[in-house]
């Protein structure tokens, strides 16, 4: 049976992998030193909720690009914002009754436990103030780098629990490619390597080179997942990347002396 992440992968790709080391035309394709590719963003996330609430306003629509930063997502946060206003006040009624219990107890009234008291009961309001701050900060969901949405998981208005997934976003600047190739690539196969990707969506030809080998091969499909990034010169790397879009997919091309580069195989004994 071929393993699940490579099968997926590869459907991903349009690539059938029967049982075995793939099929024929794979296979094929691997010898003359060419593997399907697939461009992936290096930073994905699914924004959550981290407090309950009514969602007041959702500010990206799929396929819209944001700045970090940006507020993405406001909840309807009055109530949150009560609490911490009753807090602040407490904490101002404590500190009230500690310095009059400090020139109280300078003037010998009341004695020194009634002070610490009153500092320990300020100590708890600041403690209070604090988290209902933090509270109210989760209230904005805001961008944490550059990028695009992907998918609205809710609507204005709906309310959410604690922990529900509402918007999936990625950064359409920072990309990766994503290769499938033969195990006994491994030989040859390291950090650094370079190829040409064609690109199946915009027909561009861009330089590319091997970030790291995976850490397992698939032992159905005799195949290893591995990560690559894209080139370019100091001049032109914006450009060459630009039209990009994780998703797209392609052809890396590896060059023929990388083929056989192989190390000499032990004499045999006699």
């Amino acid at each position: 049976m071929i393993g699940f992440r490579a099968a997926a992968f590869a459907a991903a790709l349009g690539i059938v992998l029967p049982g075995g080391a793939g099929s024929p035309a794979l296979a094929q394709d691997a010898g003359q030193g060419q593997v399907r590719a697939l461009i992936e963003a290096k930073r994905h996330a699914v924004l959550s909720s981290e407090i309950p609430g009514r969602i007041a306003r959702l500010a990206v629509e799929a396929g819209q690009s944001f700045k970090a930063g940006e507020v993405l997502i406001a909840f309807d946060c009055a109530s949150y914002q009560a609490e911490l206003d009753a807090a602040r006040a407490q904490l101002n009624a404590a500190n009230v009754t500690a310095q009059v219990n400090r020139r109280l107890n300078s003037l010998r009234s009341i004695g020194e436990a009634e002070v610490q008291l009153a500092e320990a009961k300020v100590q708890v309001a600041r403690a209070d103030v604090r988290k209902f701050e933090i509270q109210a900060r989760r209230c904005e969901i805001k961008a944490p780098f550059d990028g695009r949405a992907v998918e609205r998981r809710i609507q204005e208005h709906e309310s959410v629990p604690a922990g529900a997934p509402l918007l999936e976003i990625l950064s359409d600047r920072d990309l990766k490619v994503e290769l499938i190739v033969p195990s006994s690539w491994l030989v040859w196969l390291k950090p650094g390597q370079r190829f040409e990707l064609r690109v199946d969506e915009t027909g561009a030809t861009l330089p590319g080179a091997v970030v790291q080998p995976g850490a397992r091969v698939d032992p159905a499909s005799q195949s290893v997942k591995v990560t690559a990034t894209l080139l370019g010169d100091a001049g032109a790397g914006a450009g060459l990347t630009a039209g990009l879009t994780a998703g797209m997919s392609g052809t890396a091309v590896f060059p023929p002396q990388a083929l056989t580069a192989l190390p000499p195989r032990p004499a045999a004994a006699p």
